[in-house]
């Protein structure tokens, strides 16, 4: 009798052990995977375009001006599992229409950001996204032969969203809307650039300071962004 009493009690004890120890290694398993999440890298490539905000004859907001087209590349550091950094470079350059109508450009982004991704765990994260940066850009006023380039600064905000591939895999899209530099024009209803629109300015102005500039004046406008990205997280 003595002896089963004592095997209950030590049945009990390891009972009460065990009960313990559960929730603190489920504890542990979560610091250890909030631990792999945290400083991981990862590295994508992207394309998309922008365009500038106007207002058409029409009274109606369109996003069409100077429409530009490119490619990029970008990094990210994932801090912890919801907040994350990325730094990234891309080249666009306008498009057949805009050239066309008169204007070409060619620009280079150098961005840096920081975001908050929500609900990483599920197969689509949606994120927001806030940074800035440097753009090199170069007009080129083909009617009139006017040109200008140098290097400005830019800012965006975005949201956007991921599909979780697989852990490492991920397919994505964003929308961001941007402040930064655009060449005072004229323009048409339809969008289109009308050099003449600029000859009451092309004279004796000067872009910001660092732009070389033969007379197209620059003026900070809202432009409206979509990319479409590949990442690789490590």
């Amino acid at each position: 009798m003595r002896d089963n009493v004592m095997v209950l009690l030590w049945g009990a004890s390891l009972a009460m052990v065990a009960a313990w120890s559960l929730p603190a290694a489920a504890q542990d398993a979560e610091l250890t995977a909030e631990a792999d999440r945290a400083w991981r890298p990862g590295f994508g490539a992207r394309v998309g375009g922008y365009g500038f905000r106007q207002a058409t004859a029409e009274g109606e907001t369109s996003w069409e001006d100077c429409r530009m087209d490119g490619v990029g590349v970008f990094a990210t550091v994932d801090v912890t599992r919801l907040v994350f950094s990325e730094v990234s470079l891309d080249m666009y350059h306008a498009t057949a229409d805009v050239v066309n109508d008169g204007m070409d450009r060619l620009s280079m982004h150098a961005l840096g950001s920081m975001g908050v991704r929500m609900f990483p765990d599920f197969y689509v994260t949606p994120y927001v996204q806030l940074g800035g940066g440097a753009e090199w850009t170069r007009v080129d006023m083909v009617a009139d032969g006017a040109t200008v380039d140098g290097w400005y600064p830019v800012g965006f905000m975005g949201i956007g969203g991921e599909i979780n591939v697989t852990d490492h895999l991920k397919l994505g899209a964003n929308i961001r809307a941007f402040i930064m530099k655009h060449p005072d024009h004229g323009h048409g209803g339809d969008g289109e650039v009308h050099a003449q629109g600029l000859e009451h300015t092309l004279h004796g102005l000067e872009a910001t300071s660092g732009a070389s500039t033969s007379g197209v004046p620059m003026s900070f406008e809202t432009a409206g962004q979509a990319q479409f990205f590949l990442r690789y997280a490590l």
